[in-house]
């Protein structure tokens, strides 16, 4: 990922288990930022490869998963749930609930970027249908291209 931020990539959202340790070691190198995976990183990365490099972090709601699948176990429903593969995303519009989300107290938010409250509205809005989420991979979004610069950095070195 040296050839990402060298290119001038400012950001790395870093999917995958501890592939963020390559996006942290090479943010590093240029004071550059990393989106953690899984849950919050904030005190893995920043700890580990400096103050404020984290972004924020896409996270599993591991606890909000766990409690529902053991309340529903105990409840008798088992036969709902064993041996089938279920989605789990947006169960309510109050972000904590939710089997994804991102940590309310690590992320960096900036007034007049991007609040709090502008991400509890927007998981609203999804939650209620005024916002989709396609999961359709042969299509690319509409985008702003006044705030979005796209290039292909090449291979990860």
């Amino acid at each position: 990922m040296d050839t990402w931020y060298a290119a001038g990539t400012e950001v790395v959202f870093a999917c995958g288990g501890s592939i963020y340790t390559s996006a942290a070691e090479a943010a590093k190198k240029v004071n550059a930022k990393v989106i953690g995976v899984d849950v919050d990183q904030k005190g893995i990365i920043d700890g580990g490869y400096g103050e404020g490099m984290t972004v924020t972090s896409a996270m599993k709601g591991l606890a909000a998963t766990v409690n529902t699948m053991l309340t529903e176990v105990f409840a008798g429903n088992w036969d709902k749930y064993g041996g089938k593969i279920d989605t789990l995303g947006l169960i309510s519009d109050n972000p904590t609930e939710n089997y994804v989300q991102i940590p309310m107290e690590s992320t960096q938010w900036a007034d007049g970027k991007f609040t709090q409250d502008d991400y509890k509205a927007l998981v609203a809005a999804m939650h209620k249908g005024d916002v989709k989420v396609s999961n359709d991979t042969t299509a690319m979004p509409a985008v702003d291209a006044a705030h979005t610069t796209v290039s292909d950095q090449g291979s990860i070195k």
